[in-house]
């Protein structure tokens, strides 16, 4: 999404850039903010036009100077897969904890695994989003669950609304799985459910 220039710094809302690596967290946080009416705050997802760890990277960091909050939401997957991806992320990490006001969120696999808090309780380490959407269509209210535009935004049960009545089980099973580890990355991790303490949302 592109930033826009009444949700800066300095204007008197709190405003979030949300930089995500992929459409479906895109969506998410696009129906999260619909849902949410947050006085004071600006949410903005973006997905970059380029979508390496170095362009997702680099959006990140000048958003800081931009946005109060610049809050990087990752999956995992694919990092772990590629040679030499998971050192570079290192090096990331390292530079933004230099940034008060950034925040990285990881997920491992995928936004799939956050979901599937919501419905189950478990620390399993899977290697693939698939395997990971496997598992979350065999619980309600995800038993139909597609990883499409439609499905995710449809005005009468967006995949917000549908989760919602789980979020409070969810945000305490996520926090279960701890902290990503860049030295051992091969754990389930949903670190999302920080971002709703950094945003101030109670479920």
């Amino acid at each position: 999404m592109a930033r826009s220039s009444n949700s800066r710094k300095g204007t008197g809302r709190k405003t979030f850039s949300i930089v995500v690596d992929g459409e479906t967290e895109m969506w998410y946080l696009q129906m999260l903010r619909r849902n949410e009416s947050i006085p004071g705050v600006s949410i903005q997802p973006e997905l970059p036009k380029k979508k390496s760890l170095k362009d997702q990277y680099e959006v990140v960091k000048s958003n800081a100077d931009i946005y109060d909050y610049s809050i990087w939401v990752l999956d995992l997957d694919v990092v772990i897969q590629v040679v030499g991806a998971l050192n570079e992320l290192r090096g990331y990490l390292v530079e933004l904890k230099k940034i008060k006001n950034v925040h990285v969120l990881v997920n491992t696999p995928c936004l799939e695994y956050w979901f599937l808090q919501h419905v189950k309780d478990t620390g399993a380490y899977f290697p693939l989003c698939d395997s990971a959407g496997k598992e979350l269509k065999k619980y309600d209210p995800l038993k139909d669950y597609e990883k499409t535009e439609k499905y995710f935004v449809q005005s009468d049960l967006d995949i917000y609304k549908r989760l919602k009545p789980h979020l409070k089980i969810c945000i305490a099973n996520a926090a279960k799985r701890g902290d990503f580890d860049i030295d051992n990355p091969k754990q389930g991790k949903a670190e999302l459910y920080k971002l709703f303490g950094i945003l101030g949302i109670a479920p």
